[in-house]
């Protein structure tokens, strides 16, 4: 159990309104608490438009998972320092859009980043299908 001290002016919207965030993130149900099909589905919206460089960086991490990918592994897919938490960022403002609570990738201190193994797990098989392999009856034939 942990506790929690929320300290807020009941007059000040602003106040009122950056404690109801935090509020409704804590009651938000984690990703993995969620039925697979429908993380599934989010995760495909997720990858839907996105190119090269942020879906291998998705990919690495999954992979990755339990552990962490490595920062300089993820600085050499997607080109430069700068470009990693742009690409992370942009990444976890999608997957919150989609409705989604908790990180969809986790940074450490050092940049490595990692996800949860129950969540990669169906990431990676979302790129299998989705991206690497959209349509088997073309990859099947000679």
């Amino acid at each position: 159990m942990s506790t929690i001290t929320i300290s807020f002016d009941p007059d000040n919207p602003v106040d009122v309104a950056q404690a109801r965030a935090i509020f409704d993130r804590l009651t938000e149900t984690p990703a993995t608490n969620l039925d697979p099909d429908v993380i599934r589905q989010k995760v495909i919206a997720l990858l839907r438009g996105y190119g090269t460089k942020r879906t291998e960086y998705i990919r690495l991490v999954a992979q990755a998972a339990p552990g962490a990918a490595q920062y300089e592994d993820l600085v050499a897919v997607v080109g430069n320092a700068k470009a990693v938490g742009g690409t992370h960022s942009a990444i976890e403002r999608a997957w919150r859009a989609k409705g989604m609570a908790g990180p969809f990738v986790m940074t450490d201190d050092f940049g490595n980043s990692s996800m949860d193994p129950v969540l990669a797990d169906i990431v990676l098989n979302v790129i299998h299908d989705v991206i690497d392999e959209p349509d088997p009856l073309v990859a099947a034939t000679f």
